[in-house]
């Protein structure tokens, strides 16, 4: 009580500053620095170290734009309490959507009322402290079957196929994107920011090294980012043999206009982005009447590799090919359970009651 007496009588906020002032303040105060781009679509400085990455800015700035400026952002700042919170955070999930919006709201929230109070912007405690836990919608990993990974390939290998479309002629590309992303569980930012220096073909087994990713920040250049989401992202994965083949045969036909050296480039040379390959998926899929609720994505051949070699080796493997340094996040956002147990007929016979 002694301690929160003396904040009051300390500075106090200024009536009239709102909440949405404060977010501004508070955004610009961890805005990662700016990155600097050469002509090859490398990043040269601009570290996010030491801050949060653009990424996350870009989706704290969404957070605010869309959402809490809108509904609070005219709130004088020591009016803000946990029942406004609390509402707020309620109003962005409706029936059962949203969770996501509200979890990364509340961190927002949060963090920009810590900030108010240690500038002496409010005086109370942080308000969101107390919000009610706000429930996260369990989404279960789903692998893709034999037969789904054979029609998704045959999708994509007919896509555009057709005689007599206008446009640019169909290529390999998204067919060996989709082989690459199946033959080492990586992302797509991570395939895609792949060069040929990282390719290893010259011993008896073929690897590649995982060392950046691509980056598509909502504003400016997009770039490659020379390193993973985390520190256990970098890594040198041994690649199967249909992997070795896309490679060897990509090798051959990569172009004299491919400045980036890039194992997959665009049509002007430099680094392909995962938002390209994702539209490019989309209408494969939509063109071959593959149905769209099924939610394929780049990131459903990541949750394939890792299901697939929980079940075939251990979950530990799982997490080493995946780059996670916790095998939790493989088990909770990566691996789809089993639906069939194993054969136990034997062993529950056991229990069988006499029968004459």
């Amino acid at each position: 009580m002694a301690m929160k007496e003396r904040q009051g009588q300390g500075r106090q906020p200024d009536r009239k500053l709102t909440l949405g002032e404060v977010a501004g303040m508070w955004l610009a105060s961890i805005e990662p620095a700016e990155v600097v781009v050469d002509d090859r679509g490398d990043q040269i400085s601009g570290s996010s170290s030491g801050r949060i990455r653009r990424q996350t800015w870009d989706q704290y700035e969404s957070i605010l734009r869309l959402h809490i400026s809108p509904a609070l952002g005219a709130l004088p700042i020591r009016e803000v309490r946990t029942s406004t919170c609390d509402a707020f955070l309620r109003s962005l999930t409706v029936d059962g959507r949203g969770s996501s919006n509200a979890r990364i709201g509340k961190t927002v929230l949060r963090q920009m009322m810590s900030y108010a109070i240690r500038h002496d912007l409010y005086v109370e405690s942080n308000p969101v402290a107390e919000v009610d836990r706000i429930p996260r919608k369990v989404v279960k990993p789903r692998a893709l079957d034999t037969a789904s990974l054979e029609a998704i390939r045959e999708a994509v290998s007919m896509w555009r196929a057709e005689p007599g479309l206008s446009g640019p002629r169909p290529t390999s590309t998204l067919s060996d994107i989709i082989d690459v992303l199946l033959g080492t569980g990586a992302r797509i930012g991570e395939v895609l920011a792949l060069r040929w220096q990282d390719v290893d073909m010259s011993g008896d087994v073929g690897k590649v090294s995982i060392t950046g990713t691509i980056v598509e920040p909502r504003k400016g250049s997009k770039y490659r980012q020379g390193y993973t989401k985390t520190s256990a992202g970098v890594r040198v994965v041994p690649v199967p043999r249909f992997v070795v083949d896309v490679l060897l045969r990509r090798s051959i036909e990569s172009p004299t206009t491919n400045g980036v050296g890039a194992v997959f480039w665009s049509r002007r040379g430099t680094y392909m982005q995962g938002s390209s390959v994702r539209r490019s998926l989309r209408s494969a899929l939509k063109a071959a009447g593959i149905d769209p609720t099924l939610a394929i994505t780049p990131h459903s051949f990541r949750r394939t590799v890792a299901t697939l070699i929980d079940r075939e080796i251990t979950d530990g493997a799982a997490a080493e090919l995946l780059g996670h340094s916790n095998v939790d996040v493989t088990h909770k956002h990566y691996i789809e359970k089993l639906r069939e147990v194993g054969d136990y007929r034997d062993t529950l016979q056991q229990l069988a009651g006499r029968h004459d």
